[in-house]
């Protein structure tokens, strides 16, 4: 695809919206697959191929500060924060006068959160992972 206006994407243009709560993130990654391997009969070469499961899984890391705001969030609910689901995740991407892209994550819950802090940091992190149950739709295409 070509740049139009010469402008390349950049994380300014990255936007992370939970159902009634902006969520500020400081990186989101995520990733999906299905399973797939080569099926052999007679001889050395592959007939074709099966397929196997599908996953998908991804992982936030947020400020400290944004984190308690999500905890808060959980509490208004009166939910767990592993209890939480989220219908959707929606991470948009936008660049100027181009139409925006987005992929959403359906169904998402957290499975862990990871802390870590040291002398000197300028600002505090949390990581949550988190799995995508009803998997990842790039721009409304789904995956299977």
């Amino acid at each position: 695809m070509a740049i139009i206006n010469g402008r390349a994407y950049d994380w300014g243009d990255v936007s992370v919206k939970l159902p009634g709560f902006d969520l500020e993130v400081q990186e989101i990654s995520y990733d999906d697959e299905l399973e797939k391997e080569v099926v052999y009969g007679k001889g050395q070469r592959p007939r074709g191929y099966g397929e196997g499961n599908y996953k998908s899984e991804g992982k936030l890391s947020l400020l400290r500060d944004d984190f308690d705001d999500l905890i808060a969030y959980c509490k208004k609910q009166g939910v767990g924060l592993y209890k939480l689901v989220i219908p959707k995740i929606v991470v948009s991407y936008a660049n100027g006068a181009e139409k925006t892209k987005t992929d959403v994550l359906n169904v998402v819950t957290f499975t862990k959160t990871s802390a870590k802090n040291a002398q000197g940091d300028k600002s505090l992190k949390i990581d949550l992972d988190f799995i995508i149950v009803n998997g990842i739709e790039r721009d409304g295409v789904k995956p299977l």
